[in-house]
């Protein structure tokens, strides 16, 4: 038997099984992972807590006319406290989940914390249902 034509009589086209763009170019599945409140690590004071958390609302902010945009933004751990009306971030996710981008909360912090997300489209789910998605994404992006 001749490589390329186990099935038929006619050269088969070799595809990369792994491929991490679509034909256009653009990324098949992207998932933003959101793990804090700020973008960056908090160095313990003042100055740097507040330029991360300048630099998140910029992040998200921008999503609303960004042209490429995660398929969806998973929240995790204090990252779920962006969607509390007490964050600055707070006022984001309408203009975020009005562009369709599917965004999950997780359901132990949300215990946790005591706090359900004010929009029903935010989707609540468990750890272990997170895992799966980002387990599952072509690519994961942490901010």
């Amino acid at each position: 038997m001749e490589m390329g034509k186990i099935f038929n009589e006619e050269n088969t086209q070799t595809i990369p099984q792994i491929a991490l763009t679509a034909r256009d170019g653009a990324p098949k599945r992207v998932v933003l992972l959101i793990e804090g409140e700020i973008v960056g690590d908090n160095k313990g004071d003042e100055t740097s807590l507040e330029h991360g958390s300048d630099l998140m609302l910029h992040a998200l902010s921008s999503l609303k006319t960004a042209k490429a945009v995660p398929d969806e933004i998973i929240l995790v751990h204090d990252g779920v406290k962006l969607l509390l009306p007490e964050s600055v971030c707070f006022s984001c996710w309408k203009d975020i989940l009005d562009r369709e981008i599917v965004v999950k909360a997780c359901n132990e912090t949300l215990f946790y914390l005591g706090k359900i997300p004010e929009d029903p489209r935010i989707i609540c789910e468990d750890m272990s249902e997170l895992l799966q998605s980002l387990l599952t994404a072509d690519r994961v992006i942490r901010l």
